[in-house]
């Protein structure tokens, strides 16, 4: 982690711990005209405050009432940051589920987890937490995602995954799982894997790594309108985090308007010209534009 995050990290830390919602906004502006991901504001700032809050409620630092207001504010945040970096995936190929297993009410990385996998332009189906077993397994087979992840902190949850993991080895064989959370360790894990296809996530970094895998592995074939929508996402993404409009993009680029509008929408096949053009403007590699890595 760089400096700049982690000095960040400590100053968010800090304003949500004493409720300060607007000086936690304020670093979230910082963030943003630094060109922060939305992978590095949540992994290097929300999420590790988040952990030092939960520290000292166990140490009796923070009371309860505390606790919930700072996470209310890193959570608004979190919606801010999701209504500038997650445009919804109308024509993605694959889609994934995010659940917290029944009784599991900490839902704030399962948001995190939905959030970064919505940001690698992935159809999500975020559930929420406590979401009882007969009603996840309807909505498996009902909505066929391609990978169910499925959040657990505390240790009693992980009998909940268990018996799912059973289940949907019975009534959906095919579709694989992604468990993560603080419950879930090297020890803790034994016997979820017993039947069915089952990853465990060591962290949120891990999780997406392993979603991003099983869905390749699901189609294992090169799809043209995959390649687009990546194209698309990361573009817009970079162009979004320099400040840039489609305008800019374009006058920098030496292409038109229309052309960058149809790109940021999947639509257009774009030349190897053109594509060296805007990783130029946007100082990437134009291999990076194209790469499906999560």
């Amino acid at each position: 982690m760089d400096e700049l995050l982690q000095a960040q990290r400590s100053r968010f830390a800090k304003t949500i711990v004493t409720g300060d919602a607007y000086g936690a906004a304020q670093i979230v502006d910082e963030l943003l005209a630094t060109r922060q991901t939305l992978s590095d504001i949540y992994l290097h700032v929300i999420a590790p405050s988040l952990v030092d809050l939960g520290n000292l409620w166990c140490h009796g630092e923070a009371s309860t009432g505390e606790e919930k207001l700072a996470t209310q504010i890193a959570l608004d945040q979190m919606e801010r940051l999701r209504a500038l970096f997650v445009v919804p995936a109308v024509k993605s190929p694959y889609r994934v589920m995010v659940a917290c297993v029944e009784g599991e009410h900490h839902s704030v990385g399962a948001r995190m987890t939905a959030d970064l996998c919505a940001s690698y332009g992935w159809k999500i189906d975020f559930l929420g937490h406590n979401v009882p077993d007969p009603s996840l397994i309807e909505m498996v087979q009902r909505r066929r995602p391609q990978v169910l992840a499925l959040s657990v902190t505390m240790a009693q949850g992980l009998e909940h995954v268990r018996s799912l993991a059973n289940l949907l080895a019975e009534t959906t064989p095919n579709i694989p799982l992604v468990v993560g959370g603080s419950a879930v360790d090297g020890q803790s894990a034994v016997g979820i894997t017993a039947k069915g296809r089952c990853e465990i996530a060591k962290d949120l970094v891990s999780g997406i790594d392993l979603i991003g895998a099983l869905l390749r592995a699901d189609r294992p074939k090169s799809v043209l309108k995959e390649y687009q929508l990546v194209l698309a996402r990361r573009v817009r993404n970079l162009r979004t985090q320099r400040g840039w409009t489609q305008e800019h993009l374009a006058e920098v680029t030496h292409v038109t308007r229309a052309c960058i509008n149809a790109v940021e929408g999947g639509k257009q096949n774009v030349s190897m010209d053109i594509l060296v053009r805007m990783a130029n403007a946007l100082e990437v590699a134009p291999e990076k534009l194209l790469s499906t890595e999560a």
